[in-house]
């Protein structure tokens, strides 16, 4: 019996279009196979078509799938679905859809290994909290609780835990640590190596990270416009790479890893250029203050622990922190999308009332969260979820008979300066990348030519290109309309790039400030 997981001559795709073509590839048992490739290449579709979990309005049209000499492509769906689920785990780069936000997540997990495994109710338990403590996680932090009361980070161990504790013989990880800080994306890659050395385990890593790959995988396979344009082994392609694709990818790391100073510009293909913002003046009005702002869970654990902050006008801020130190529970607040328990926020020394309506702020506020795919209506088309700021606004008859008139040559307008065909407008988000939907979100956000602009991780899960590209779309934006921002990120070299001055969260407390 073959071990290990093959794939032969796979096409993927819907209708008379062609998404994925040609995929062929092998992850040995005990092996890490990383997939690489720009937002929209199919790296995702690839991995989803192994396990049965494409949608519907996309099929397999060509080629053989096998794990352990066992034929998928072949079995009934209520077949696959069993073997799937002893054998497939998925890390999906969606985390938060994993989950039913009805449902608590002691339960959910409980669930899962009741479907596959004859467990009473003490070894269940059991099992769970190993798999929760590999990830530096307690059984008593999901315990009745729903997705909701998890931060990003902490959401997305719980779903690793979830995919390992079922020991698979093949895990599926797509893009498994955006939503981490680099020490728990550290513990997580080791975790998954040790899952690959200890139980004989494939991985299929998916990501964006060329130093992610460099540490962890045995081979890397390079997809570009749905084909594998370049496979091997990892230290031969990352030291001799042939296709231009990829070497546009290594370029791009290294210019996003030292940043740009004033004399020293590098350029990607297609002109991708990272300059630096003007520095501050320090004379500059404050626009936005935060004092003194405090917020406790229902734990009575205090998350924000008197959090102070000044960002000036035209000013790019960046807030680092651990994994659910509370950054974006902090810009929720300010946004007056969560409450708070004590503290003052001031726009332009106008104090924020609690009760604050869009309206009074005349869409001068606006956010890109972690999620950006979740913040477009899968029932909408994309020209109405980019649209519809701008749609609350129009409230005399004389507005919005002008405005519908202009309305999709905005919308068109908006979709240049995020640099996508105004064809994507008539799609629906499901039929759009993370990367293409990260743009949407960011053109969403500027289309009221906000005062100030919270950015959640806007390059996370982006490829090195594309991150260069978003990096540069938001200085652009930023230079035209001159709003202040507060960016957070993971990311170190990403908030160098983009702020002028960087912050950090932990233990409730702003700690120390690094200018740019």
């Amino acid at each position: 019996m073959e071990k290990g997981l093959h794939v032969k001559g796979l096409y993927i795709g819907t209708g008379n279009e062609t998404l994925v073509q040609d995929i062929s590839l092998s992850v040995g048992e005990s092996k890490c196979l990383a997939l690489i490739g720009e937002s929209g290449s199919g790296k995702t579709l690839t991995g989803l078509a192994i396990g049965g979990l494409l949608p519907p309005y996309v099929q397999v049209k060509q080629g053989e799938i096998s794990l352990n000499g066992s034929r998928l492509d072949s079995l009934s769906e209520k077949v696959l679905q069993s073997f799937r689920g002893k054998n497939i785990a998925y890390v999906f780069q969606n985390y938060a859809s994993v989950f039913s936000p009805h449902i608590t997540l002691d339960k959910q997990l409980h669930e899962a290994l009741e479907a596959h495994f004859k467990l009473d109710q003490k070894k269940r338990e059991l099992a769970i909290t190993k798999a929760l403590n590999e990830v530096d996680i307690s059984y008593d932090l999901v315990k009745n609780k729903y997705t909701f009361q998890l931060s990003g980070g902490q959401l997305q161990r719980v779903s690793i835990a979830a995919a390992i504790m079922l020991k698979p013989k093949l895990i599926i990880a797509d893009e498994p640590t955006t939503a981490l800080d680099p020490k728990n994306s550290m513990q997580i890659l080791h975790l998954l190596k040790q899952l690959k050395e200890g139980y004989g385990c494939s991985i299929i890593l998916t990501t964006h990270d060329l130093s992610i790959a460099r540490q962890f995988a045995d081979e890397i396979a390079v997809m570009y416009k749905g084909r594998i344009v370049e496979t091997g082994s990892t230290e031969k392609l990352l030291n001799h790479a042939s296709h231009p694709y990829t070497q546009d990818l290594l370029n791009a790391e290294k210019l996003l890893s030292k940043g740009i100073d004033g004399d020293n510009k590098e350029r990607l293909d297609e002109e991708v250029d990272i300059f630096n913002i003007p520095i501050q003046q320090t004379n500059s009005p404050i626009f936005l203050e935060v004092r003194h702002l405090q917020k406790k869970y229902e734990s009575n654990i205090p998350i924000l622990n008197g959090v102070s902050l000044e960002i000036k006008e035209g000013e790019s801020v960046g807030l680092i922190g651990s994994s659910g130190c509370g950054k974006s529970t902090f810009a929720k607040c300010i946004m007056q999308l969560e409450s708070y328990d004590a503290g003052e926020i001031y726009f332009k020394t106008r104090k924020v009332r609690k009760s604050l309506k869009e309206a009074e702020m005349e869409g001068s506020l606006q956010a890109v969260f972690q999620q950006p795919g979740l913040a477009l209506n899968s029932q909408l088309r994309i020209i109405d979820s980019l649209m519809e700021p701008l749609d609350v606004r129009k409230r005399t008859f004389a507005q919005k008979r002008v405005y519908r008139n202009k309305r999709e040559d905005i919308a068109k307008d908006l979709m240049e300066q995020v640099e996508l065909s105004p064809e994507l407008l008539y799609r629906y988000p499901n039929q759009l990348s993370g990367g293409q939907k990260q743009r949407i979100s960011i053109a969403r956000a500027v289309s009221t030519e906000p005062k100030f602009l919270i950015l959640d991780e806007p390059t996370a899960s982006l490829d090195m290109i594309v991150q260069a590209q978003i990096i540069k779309l938001l200085k652009d934006l930023q230079r035209k309309i001159g709003y202040s921002s507060l960016i957070i990120s993971h990311d170190y070299n990403s908030l160098k790039n983009l702020t002028h001055r960087i912050v950090r969260l932990e233990e409730g407390c702003i700690y120390d400030v690094e200018f740019i």
